[in-house]
């Protein structure tokens, strides 16, 4: 299991036990022809992630909606470097935490925003599942 899998298993699978991980990326089902989508990326600098990125997406119409969700407005201030917002990084093609280690907080954090996330995509769908088929009726 790659650094990008177990991380998002730890931040995702909590609230999303459903999701599948493939390759670097996290995807749970909203309903109809809907997932979110999330994974790491950088912001500016190659191999320096600094956020999770939350996309919805419709098999049909494509990218709906994205978000950065960025470690240093989740995680604990107290465990940071002073330097530098909290990362991780690939060198030498190891992938790891730079400078910290997340704590539960720090890993609650980010669940909470996930589940946020998906929470509200996931009514949204089922509020246009729920018009369409009154539509039908």
């Amino acid at each position: 299991m790659t650094f990008f899998e177990q991380e998002l298993r730890k931040i995702v699978g909590p609230v999303c036990s459903n999701a599948k991980y493939i390759g670097r990326a996290a995807f749970v089902p909203l309903g109809g022809d809907n997932v979110a989508k999330f994974e790491f990326i950088t912001q500016g600098v190659a191999d320096r992630y600094t956020a999770l990125r939350a996309q919805a997406v419709s098999k049909v119409e494509g990218v709906l909606d994205t978000t950065a969700i960025r470690f240093g407005d989740s995680f604990s201030k107290k465990n940071l470097p002073m330097d530098s917002p909290p990362f991780a990084w690939t060198c030498d093609g190891k992938t790891e935490w730079y400078g910290f280690t997340p704590t539960r907080s720090d890993y609650a954090a980010l669940t909470e925003a996930v589940s946020n996330y998906v929470e509200l995509f996931s009514q949204q769908t089922q509020r246009m599942e729920a018009g369409s088929m009154s539509l039908t009726m």
